[in-house]
């Protein structure tokens, strides 16, 4: 093999015949060869490498490829695998119990690398203790089938090698009756019936590496039903899960994502030429997103490869998937993935989570002695539409006494606060959302639909132009410029100047904040503030119909505070529908069906809202002492309403909270329902092969929003 044979995916393998003829019909890399020519012509040896390379199947062809996988097909055959079950849901109850301690709980490394090194080890006859020394060298070794690597690699490879070969105990040492014979102990019982050249810990330890997948797949499962529809993981809680859904959730989320074959000799594949060592690279992704449309097929996915070569451990997989998972949803029903906080790696051969930050809590809470923690759907609208007992954040009360005792200028920030709708409360309150009523409100949508649409196609264009189209910076963000903005009335003396300010404004929405984040936050709005200019009355906003009919005791100054506080919350529908467009884009292809029509997004909209709103929090103070779900709250209290976790609590169709319920309901909600409902179909008809750049996602370090700061992604497939 010669040259980067991923430069170009569109001359991968993608439909189901052709991807099943190269893996049939092709041979796997040699990695064996390719070190043995590599010592060949350098001093660099790399012994436990070359051994390991040598005895794994990957580097066995006919005969004896042929006997070894007939020598282990027993073991990893559905009966053979029934003897470890227990062993199975003794290692899943482990890994419950470490992701139930874990002070910051992750479902990589408190949950699917401790079920991995609890069982598979044990399972295959190694004697690896559960230190991160010993997994980041099977991560390490894992990358043995990846062509190409670079000589730094291999040596890291080669040390991995020799620490986990010492694991392996001594051939004539017997484990205890009570436990089933593991892999190595079956290949020493079996050793007349492999070839004998054959060394049968080198064997083992490329099926344990191999193994690893299995767990990473799980973890990529969970990362997609847990940033789904809620229903989706309340189903796998439920009886006969695996039996309906374990097909399509290993075509959707296997770690593999291409697989290479190397011509041995001249041929034709799939009427394509290949000369001899001309590499072939079969696209899981798409072949399994092929074999779900296809219903006659019966073969739902290749994740595990086909032909030959397929992975011996397909039902060691199922069995993983289909023992851990439900384990999972049935002890956490409440889950809440932190997605933005996630990380993964990938190679052009593979993906897998790094990192699922979660929080496991399982409804309402004391979070601290001031701090009530609400993440149930009935008490959370008990809450936000109970006006008489609880208050919106008392900031400007705050901000005032802060000022007093520290000595500090906090007139700005006080300011903001005494405009900022959120943070209001009474007749005033009353008075400025009944006037912002009159030029956002539902009635007044019809306004918008011209602006809105005309913004949604320069937008798109904007996507065209750039060499690396991004949907965020090239399109959710500019949407807010060219759409919120006129609405609002913001027409700033200095444009420019006053973009790089405004992802400063977000901060308003923020609660006691530091003082040092609040001073700069105050020197950034008030920068902004006098970059406002004041539009003419004939203009048509927001801005000019306050000032020509302006509530009462609301001054010029008031007014334009207000006014630059809603374009900082408006970034919320930037990041909300950039993180719809993520979910969509990260899902099936055949979900997609029909989505550049109206009646797609017409049906789906509040439920892409619930799951994707950029908001994590809506908070409330106790205005007197009282109880609350048996929580004593004492006056000043506050009640933290975690939207992500209330939001899948509710029952399909319920309301949810994204835009906040009663008095304090966003002002903003019927016009982010309207661009969200016209942008979605839009982008997909203009580019119906949009794709993003695989986990190129990026997020901002908000706390209090979920926000993506990058989405790229290709405009053509």
């Amino acid at each position: 093999m010669r040259g980067n044979i991923w430069a170009d995916p569109t001359s991968f393998f993608s439909t189901p015949s052709d991807a099943a003829a190269v893996l049939r019909d092709l041979e796997l890399p040699r990695i064996d060869q390719y070190l043995a020519a590599l010592s060949d012509n350098s001093d660099i040896k790399l012994e436990n490498l070359n051994r390991l390379s040598v005895n794994t199947l990957v580097a066995m062809t006919g005969d004896d490829h042929l006997k070894t996988r007939r020598v282990i097909a027993p073991f990893f055959s559905k009966d053979g695998l029934k003897h470890w079950a227990d062993i199975l849901d003794a290692g899943v109850s482990h890994a419950l119990a470490q992701l139930s301690a874990a002070p910051k709980p992750d479902l990589v490394a408190n949950f699917t690398i401790p079920l991995f090194l609890r069982v598979m080890p044990q399972m295959f006859g190694l004697k690896i203790d559960e230190s991160e020394a010993h997994f980041r060298a099977i991560e390490t070794v894992q990358r043995l089938t990846e062509p190409y690597l670079s000589v730094p690699t291999l040596r890291k490879l080669e040390h991995a090698v020799g620490l986990l070969i010492s694991t392996f105990p001594d051939p004539s040492a017997h484990q205890s009756p009570d436990q089933p014979e593991t892999l190595i102990e079956y290949l020493y019982r079996r050793r007349s019936d492999l070839p004998a050249w054959l060394d049968a810990r080198y064997l083992v330890l490329g099926i344990l590496v191999g193994s690893n997948s299995a767990t990473q797949s799980v973890a990529f499962a969970l990362y997609g039903l847990l940033t789904g529809p809620p229903r989706n993981w309340q189903d796998a809680a439920r009886p006969g899960w695996a039996e309906r859904e374990l097909p399509r959730l290993l075509s959707l989320y296997q770690s593999t994502r291409t697989l290479v074959r190397v011509a041995p000799e001249a041929t034709t594949i799939a009427g394509r030429p290949f000369h001899k060592g001309q590499a072939a690279v079969v696209d899981i992704v798409k072949t399994n997103s092929c074999l779900r449309s296809d219903t006659k097929s019966g073969v739902r996915h290749m994740s595990f490869g086909s032909g030959a070569h397929k992975c011996p451990g397909s039902f060691l997989s199922e069995m993983v998937f289909a023992q851990s998972i439900p384990a999972l949803a049935r002890r956490f029903p409440s889950i809440v993935l932190s997605k933005e906080q996630c990380s993964f790696v990938q190679t052009p051969m593979m993906q897998a989570p790094t990192a699922l930050p979660c929080e496991t809590a399982q409804g309402s809470h004391r979070a601290t002695s001031r701090l009530c923690d609400i993440r149930d759907t009935a008490l959370a609208h008990e809450v936000v539409r109970d006006n008489d007992r609880f208050s919106p954040p008392q900031m400007t009360n705050y901000l005032s006494t802060l000022a007093q005792h520290s000595g500090r200028d906090l007139t700005i920030a006080v300011k903001i606060s005494q405009n900022a709708l959120f943070f209001m409360d009474g007749p005033r309150h009353e008075a400025l959302r009944t006037a912002i009523g009159r030029r956002l409100g539902a009635t007044r949508l019809q306004d918008w639909t011209d602006l809105a649409d005309t913004a949604i196609a320069d937008a798109l264009d904007n996507l065209t132009r750039m060499p690396n189209p991004d949907l965020v910076t090239g399109f959710t963000d500019l949407l807010r410029q060219t759409v919120i903005a006129p609405i609002l009335g913001v027409f700033p003396s200095d444009p420019l100047q006053f973009e790089r300010l405004a992802p400063e404004l977000q901060a308003v929405l923020e609660p006691w904040l530091s003082m040092r984040d609040l001073l700069a936050v105050q020197e950034k709005f008030n920068e902004a503030m006098a970059l406002m200019t004041v539009p003419a009355t004939a203009n048509c906003s927001l801005l000019s119909d306050l000032l020509a009919e302006p509530p009462e005791g609301f001054s010029t100054d008031d007014l334009k505070a207000v006014v630059l506080v809603l374009y900082g919350a408006s970034f919320n529908l930037s990041h909300t529908l950039a993180n719809i467009l993520h979910l969509i884009l990260s899902g099936p292809v055949e979900e997609r069906a029909n989505i550049e029509t109206p009646d797609w997004i017409s049906t789906r909209l509040e439920e892409l809202i619930a799951l994707c709103a950029s908001p994590k929090y809506i908070y409330r103070m106790a205005r007197a002492d009282l109880e609350l779900a048996g929580m004593a709250m004492k006056a000043g209290d506050t009640a933290r309403l975690t939207l992500q976790a209330i939001n899948r609590d509710r029952n399909p169709g319920a309301l949810h909270l994204s835009f906040g319920q009663g008095m304090h309901r966003c002002v903003g909600a019927a016009l982010s329902r309207l661009i969200i409902r016209r942008a979605i179909p839009a982008v997909f008809e203009r580019f119906p092969n949009l794709s993003l750049v695989n986990q190129g996602q990026r997020y901002f370090p908000i706390s209090q929003t979920v926000a993506l700061s990058a989405l790229p992604c290709v405009l053509s497939s």
